[in-house]
């Protein structure tokens, strides 16, 4: 039968957790000389994983000779584990894992280190954990805490402590960890979990968060409980948020205050990552998907709760209102943009606008196709359906959902959006909550000429 098994020994040294010892077991692997055993991410959108030191490898016979690749496969560079000669019974994989630190200048990237922070270290699986390529099985979780402190907490996103799961290996790679002295809120399988003690009402964020997740839960047609939330604190200038499988994690600093609000919204786009997706390969070209749906839910969703205020809504709309219409990549095309995304800021985030505009403008022309009786929110969750019958999803099936739902053909305005056209906000869209007018104004950075747009709140009907 296949399995994997993956036995991690933390070790607490004077600093805190600063090493780790991994040991991993494939059964039933049947490889011969020339195999792919197991991969690691070296590399993701340019932020290094953890290195694998001290590499042996075994199987019944002794020790297997084994040869080392490494490759890139855009966004992500890869480096693989081949076989020697054929293997004979369980194949065993060790490694030794050493916490690195998250940078302290001002670039941004998603939170892809292995890092140590407080006493302890967080990151994502895929950070510090080899896997085979296209495993699926048993997969099992094992911690040994013969080298922790009493105190210490082992926890990812599927649980605290020895974890029996089936299914893909990425249930192991693609989400969040956190090891040594973890703090938390939980509730049921929802959970927040910190290292630093921040300088904000973590408690209410908790319960603000745990709120919403039963909303998109139910509105994203979701029985699934488990949910988690890591916290670190970031040195960077500007902070943010990684979604990984249902998880992810949010950094906070001290050089940069924000409103309880902000994070709020943060929380909630990072959130909404867990259903609405199309498939991103090559990168950039449904990027607005994945990004503008996450911009427009985190919006709506808590405003349609209750969980904000239309005066809140208004605030971070017009953020994002003039972030994107001023900014001077605007007319980059999504590829572009996607090539430029992580060395260029800026570029990085023209996916966002132009998704969330795009989308709420969709909305609008949706609704009237149907004469009001089919609206995006339809589309997005006949797509969520179509994902979880095995169909490949892209920006043609997404095109014909819509076709297929009100006879709305989008296929142009969805090509000029990608292309990177200029278009307006409709003032009808975003549920009809809010008014819109163009004014002229200037470029981030450059100083050129623009036209953003001011929103005003709607007269309640």
């Amino acid at each position: 039968m296949k399995r994997f098994e993956a036995e991690l020994t933390p070790v607490r040294e004077p600093g805190g957790i600063g090493r780790m010892h991994v040991r991993l077991t494939l059964f039933g692997a049947d490889a011969r000389a020339g195999d792919e055993l197991a991969r690691i991410r070296r590399r993701t959108v340019g932020v290094p994983g953890a290195e694998p030191l001290g590499t042996a490898v075994s199987d019944e016979l002794g020790a297997l000779p084994f040869v080392l690749k490494e490759w890139e496969e855009y966004p992500v560079c890869y480096l693989g584990v081949y076989a020697g000669r054929a293997a004979r019974g369980p194949v065993v994989i060790e490694y030794d894992v050493a916490a690195g630190s998250r940078p302290d200048h001002g670039r941004h990237g998603p939170y892809f280190e292995w890092a140590a922070e407080s006493g302890g270290v967080s990151g994502p699986g895929f950070a510090f954990l080899m896997a085979p390529a296209g495993f699926s099985g048993a997969l099992s979780l094992v911690w040994h805490r013969e080298r922790l402190e009493e105190g210490d907490r082992c926890v990812c996103t599927w649980g605290e402590g020895n974890l029996a799961l089936d299914g893909p290996a990425e249930l192991l790679t693609d989400c969040y960890y956190m090891l040594g002295p973890v703090r938390s809120v939980t509730e049921g399988e929802f959970g927040l979990y910190w290292l630093t003690e921040p300088d904000f009402d973590a408690q209410s964020l908790a319960a603000f968060t745990r709120d919403l997740f039963a909303r998109m839960q139910a509105f994203f047609l979701d029985d699934r409980q488990v949910y988690r939330v890591f916290m670190r604190e970031d040195h960077t200038e500007t902070s943010g948020g990684t979604a990984l499988r249902r998880s992810y994690m949010f950094g906070w600093n001290r050089r940069r205050q924000v409103s309880q609000v902000k994070r709020q919204i943060l929380l909630a786009h990072e959130m909404v990552h867990n259903w609405p997706h199309l498939n991103d390969e090559p990168y950039g070209v449904t990027t607005w998907y994945s990004e503008g749906t996450a911009e427009y839910y985190s919006l709506l969703l808590p405003l349609r709760a209750g969980l904000i205020s239309r005066e809140q809504a208004l605030r971070e709309l017009q953020e994002r209102t003039d972030a994107y219409y001023t900014n001077p990549t605007r007319h980059l095309s999504n590829m572009e943009a996607a090539r430029a995304a992580w060395e260029d800021r800026r570029a990085q985030r023209l996916s966002y606008g132009r998704g969330l505009f795009y989308l709420a403008g969709a909305d609008r022309r949706i609704r009237r196709a149907s004469g009001g009786r089919v609206s995006l929110d339809d589309v997005v969750r006949a797509l969520i359906l179509k994902d979880r019958q095995g169909v490949t999803l892209g920006n043609q099936v997404y095109l014909d959902t819509v076709r297929g739902l009100c006879g709305l053909d989008e296929t142009e305005a969805l090509h000029a959006m990608c292309e990177g056209k200029d278009f307006a906000p409709d003032a009808d869209s975003l549920d009809a909550l809010f008014t819109v007018t163009p004014y002229d104004t200037a470029e981030q950075d450059t100083g050129k000429p623009a036209v953003s747009y001011r929103w005003g709140l709607r007269r309640e009907r």
